[in-house]
């Protein structure tokens, strides 16, 4: 086998993955994140045969909204596996514990409030649901709160780097989610069984995450993150959160108000298989973020492994870019004859999509160092491409090119902002705060 004119060994390139740490836990997390998604297609797919079309509808309606009402557990996890990498950096294992119950506690405090206005309004949303029976509601927000204390201690585990054991924390989730949807269906609760396991499964996992921080009380301390100081970088996380979000979906959804049917059906499946690219990019970024955080706690250089992410994730979004043009008829095959259009769109959605995975990266390594530097052009970007779509929406085709027009811009500006920081210029025009000072001294004494 050679590559670029040069022999290239199997076992060396074996040898070189498990010698370089990035490269290893990206290869943990990507075998992870791929298990976890082949049990929640079998979730899908068994729930589907078990209950029918008509009921199915509704366990795929409430699995829908739980994107939506895992906003809060999703900020949760950013937070835990932010401060978590920053005391593993200062050698402040024992904050550990007392931090997880800050986070749960500060993330549960955004969820009650989610959760009672569902009971509130429990009548209306089931009526907009098509959903006869209101303790739906009930089971959404049960599962919403379990979320987010189970999200603080995966987070913990992110921050840690202990992907071995978040990967199959996440699989021990999804496996209990399979295993007690069949059981509760074939005793008779049907659809409402269904749903019972979307709160069995993160249930059982919280439980199962708690043995894994035994010891850590014993550990040695510092001072803790006040809460006020939680609550600030958890805006900002919720910032980041809410405009990736959005700029991952937005163009979907405005495709089906500008387009014809036919036409908006087109773009979702081209939207469906480019998004494999921002799949892949989501977990290089997620290990790059414990690794950063933990370097720049100890005032280490940490570059390089930014450098290294964006590698890797420019090498996966060329790589099936180029596929999709090279083979698009063969990514499109399980569609079936019908989707043919879609093969034109694949190539420029991976382009779209690879771009947008590198903007997350970018602003992932902003959250990892605690600077909203990313902010501004983000909640820019989403007006931009809201603008653009709104005024040139002709076809797929012509919606497509906005977003990656857009991508190309925000892309731009953040890779421009982190070349600053990684040249020094920030550090050079702006005087460190006195709680960066207080920073540097507590890591120099450690």
């Amino acid at each position: 086998m050679t590559w670029l004119g040069r022999p290239v060994r199997p076992r060396a390139a074996l040898a070189a993955i498990r010698s370089n740490r990035i490269l290893r836990y990206n290869a943990i997390y990507l075998a992870g994140s791929l298990a976890a998604g082949a049990l929640g297609y079998v979730f899908h797919f068994l729930t589907g045969r078990l209950l029918g079309p008509a009921q199915y509808a509704v366990i795929a309606s409430a699995v829908a909204a739980l994107y939506i009402l895992n906003l809060p557990a999703l900020v949760v996890q950013i937070v835990s596996a932010r401060f978590t990498s920053v005391a593993a950096g200062r050698r402040q294992m024992g904050n550990i514990p007392g931090l997880l119950l800050q986070v749960s506690g500060l993330g549960l405090g955004v969820g009650v409030l989610v959760s009672a206005a569902l009971l509130i309004f429990r009548a209306p949303l089931s009526a907009y649901l098509q959903v006869s029976d209101q303790r739906v509601i009930g089971i959404l927000a049960a599962a919403s709160l379990i979320a987010i204390v189970l999200s603080a201690s995966r987070g913990a585990l992110q921050g840690l780097r202990r992907f071995v054991a978040l990967s199959l924390n996440t699989a021990l989730d999804l496996g209990t989610r399979v295993a007690s949807a069949a059981g509760l269906i074939l005793l008779g609760l049907g659809t409402l069984g269904g749903l019972m396991a979307l709160v069995v499964g993160p249930l059982v996992a919280y439980g199962a995450s708690l043995f894994l921080f035994r010891g850590l009380r014993a550990a040695d301390r510092g001072e803790r993150a006040a809460l006020g100081q939680l609550g600030g970088y958890a805006a900002m996380t919720t910032i980041a959160a809410i405009g990736t979000t959005y700029l991952y979906n937005v163009d979907v959804l405005l495709s089906k108000h500008y387009l014809a049917a036919a036409a908006a059906g087109i773009y979702a499946a081209a939207s469906v298989l480019g998004r494999v690219v921002y799949f892949l990019g989501l977990t290089i970024s997620q290990v790059m973020f414990p690794e950063v955080a933990t370097l720049h706690a100890r005032d280490e250089p940490h570059f390089h492994v930014v450098d290294l992410s964006l590698g890797l994730l420019a090498a996966v979004a060329v790589g099936l870019a180029v596929a999709y043009a090279v083979v698009p008829g063969l990514v499109v095959l399980p569609f079936g004859a019908a989707y043919t259009p879609v093969q034109q769109y694949l190539w420029p959605f991976a382009l779209a999509l690879g771009m947008l995975s590198i903007v997350n990266l970018f602003i992932t390594y902003f959250l990892s160092i605690g600077s909203a530097r990313f902010a501004v052009p983000l909640v820019l970007a989403c007006v931009l491409e809201t603008g653009l779509i709104a005024s040139f929406h002709s076809g797929p085709g012509q919606i497509l090119w906005m977003v990656v027009a857009t991508m190309a811009l925000l892309g731009a500006v953040l890779g421009a902002m982190y070349l600053a920081e990684r040249l020094g210029i920030y550090a050079a025009v702006k005087p460190r705060t006195a709680a960066q000072v207080d920073e540097g001294s507590v890591v120099n004494k450690s």
